[in-house]
């Protein structure tokens, strides 16, 4: 799929659905009250539908349920086919990763330091309402990372395909072939 395609596809579906998830105590990190798709992902044609819900299931679940903790939309084709996604992450989520990644920022004094949740505020044009904080390049980098390092708990097999076998503490991705398909820029679009 080209990337004005998928771009086209994006801007309907993002300007259609303005759905806002549930804030509770236990969502609070994942709560973000407009959607905003970074990254793109494409699994296999014809993945079936209990692997896509696990998948999806696994992107979205919490960091202590071995999840990831973003934030996924899927995208229905013309001729009914969910295998494309929209992954993004809430602004609290992207600086949690950022100091995952060990992402390296300005400080107000001019140096370089590796960025940290709890230092935010001594780097450069950090504000706790400033969602450019991070650059689009950041985020998706954060958000790659995220998906590359979903790793097995207790399955042994991914849903779907038992001759998958699955080992705890290697990685989903790599077994699931999932792999991001395209990256956006998405700063020149009007949601």
């Amino acid at each position: 799929m080209m990337t004005v395609e998928v771009t086209q596809i994006l801007h309907s579906v993002v300007s259609a659905s303005s759905q806002k998830m549930k804030e509770s105590w236990s969502s609070f990190d994942t709560f973000e009250p407009s959607f905003r798709p970074l990254v793109v992902i494409e699994l296999a044609k014809g993945t079936k539908e209990e692997t896509r819900e696990w998948l999806t299931k696994r992107i979205v679940d919490k960091k202590a349920n071995g999840g990831a903790q973003l934030l996924v939309k899927p995208l229905v084709t013309e001729n009914g086919d969910q295998n494309i996604y929209l992954v993004g992450a809430s602004h609290f989520r992207l600086l949690l990763g950022a100091e995952s990644v060990g992402l390296v920022k300005e400080c107000n004094d001019n140096s370089m330091r590796t960025f940290t949740y709890s230092s935010r505020k001594t780097f450069k044009g950090f504000a706790d309402d400033n969602h450019n904080f991070l650059t689009m390049a950041e985020c998706q980098y954060i958000i790659k990372h995220e998906l590359e390092n979903l790793r097995a708990k207790d399955e042994k097999i991914i849903p779907g395909y038992p001759q998958a076998k699955l080992y705890p503490g290697k990685s989903i991705g790599k077994q699931c072939s999932l792999s991001v398909a395209h990256f956006l820029d998405l700063r020149h679009c009007s949601w």
